[in-house]
Parts: structure tokens; sequence; C-alpha cells
């Protein structure tokens, strides 16, 4: 990751997504039917805290109130490969750690539509480790349904594909 990127990612300390690069985006790239979503203790043991089945699209978004802005931030991903791929970052307001030009990094798309900037991407990450804290109400959001991650009583949570072997 270059360190522009990683700046981008920890500016938005209150959360966030600070992904950590891995690869670039592979020919013939497949959503996981079935994929599911691994939520970790980031420190300690790293035990599994929770394993959250995605939709058929294998989409989620991450979303959080800006520690600077304090506005709504909403991160949206899918698993491709078996791998995690961010594919846009919606935002109010420029702030710390958010995106302010059109060439940001793995951009493919930059828009102001009904008052929200949105960045479009195509990002592959490793996993992704969170800050929690209640007042920045960091919620993940799969399937239509959302948890609020500080109901699960962990200041840092790691988000990463589940291992295909794991069941429920």
């Amino acid at each position: 990751m270059s360190l522009c990127g990683f700046l981008r990612g920890a500016g938005a300390a209150a959360l966030v997504a600070a992904p950590f690069l891995a690869t670039e985006a592979g020919a013939g790239a497949a959503a996981a039917p079935g994929a599911a979503l691994c939520l970790s203790e980031t420190r300690g043991g790293q035990a599994l805290v929770k394993r959250v089945p995605l939709g058929p699209d294998a989409t989620f978004e991450l979303s959080f109130i800006h520690s600077v802005s304090r506005t709504p931030v909403t991160d949206t991903y899918r698993i491709e490969d078996g791998r995690i791929l961010q594919t846009s970052e919606i935002f109010m307001a420029h702030g710390a750690g958010l995106p302010s030009i059109a060439n940001d990094m793995d951009a493919t798309g930059w828009r102001h539509e009904n008052g929200h900037f949105i960045l479009d991407m195509n990002r592959y990450t490793g996993p992704i480790p969170l800050r929690i804290q209640a007042q920045f109400k960091n919620t993940l959001h799969v399937a239509g349904t959302e948890l609020p991650l500080a109901t699960l009583g962990h200041s840092a949570l790691t988000l990463a594909p589940c291992d295909e072997e794991i069941t429920e």
C-alpha cells in the first residue's frame, strides 16, 4: 500500500477501513456465492467473534460517522475470488482521510449526487481492521440487515472473508 493510501484510510481514525492492499485485480474475478465475513478480535488471541453470511451478490457495507466532519460515510465492498474488493466510498463532506480528487488510488469514477460525493473504485484490500467506538455508529450492513459493531463488545475488530471450509 502506498503511504498516501494508508494515510487516507488512517485519517478516518474513528473507524476505519484502513485497508492494507493485497494484489491487483485479476481478470475474470467473480463474486463468491455463499460467501461469509468473519469478524475477529484484532487484539489478543484474534478469536472469531461472529461469522456473517453475505447475500447472493457477496456484498456488504461499512458505515460510520466521520470523526472530523461528523457526517456519515459508507464504504461498499464485494467478495471476489476470496478477497475483499472495495467498490465505492460515499460521503457528504470532505474531511481528513476522505478522498478529495477524482484520481484517488484505484478510482474508477467520481460524482456528486443528492448531496453526496461518490468515489467509485476497484480496490482489493486485505483484511479490514476496524476501531469500534459507539459514538461513531460503526455499522456493518449485509443483505438488508444492520449490525451495530459496538454491540459485539470489542474495541477493535478485523473483517476478512471466511475460509470456505467453515460452516455455521
